[in-house]
Order: structure tokens, then C-alpha cells, then sequence
């Protein structure tokens, strides 16, 4: 069953790992790791904000992209 993003349905990531399935996410030091989705709320808030990765090199790529986002917001945060 996929929930879409509460303010933006038409953003929602289309895929949704099922019962027990791996999963991986990017935590807030940048580190990587794997998650079996429990159907919790901390899995749902993984899904909904986009950090839900089918396989580890899927996070390292959006982790590299999130990185130059951030670094790119500090160099100029008053855009």
C-alpha cells in the first residue's frame, strides 16, 4: 500500500518496500544503513521524505546528490 506524501501526493516515491523487506537509508551523519520495514512510523517517515533506497549503491548515489544540495544551501543560504 503506498501513502502519499501529505503535502505533495504527486512527489511520493513510487516504490514501497513490503513486510520484512530491506531497505535501505541515508541517517543524519551520512553513514548507510539497512532496515527490514517494519510498517513503523520511522519506516513510513523514511518513505515519505524519499530516503527509502532498494539497494545500497541507490543511497550512495542520493546521499552524494543530498550532499552537494547541503553544501550548496550553506555557501548560499538567503536564496
Amino acid at each position: 500500500m503506498s501513502i502519499p506524501h501529505p503535502q505533495h501526493p504527486e512527489r511520493s516515491p513510487s516504490w514501497q518496500p513490503v513486510l520484512h523487506q530491506a531497505y535501505f537509508a541515508i541517517l543524519g551523519d551520512g553513514t548507510i544503513q539497512v532496515f527490514h520495514w517494519g510498517d513503523t512510523p520511522f519506516d513510513h517517515g523514511a518513505w515519505q521524505l524519499g530516503n527509502c533506497f532498494r539497494t545500497y549503491r541507490e543511497a550512495e548515489r542520493a546521499r552524494e546528490v543530498l550532499r552537494q544540495v547541503l553544501w550548496d544551501w550553506h555557501r548560499d543560504p538567503e536564496r
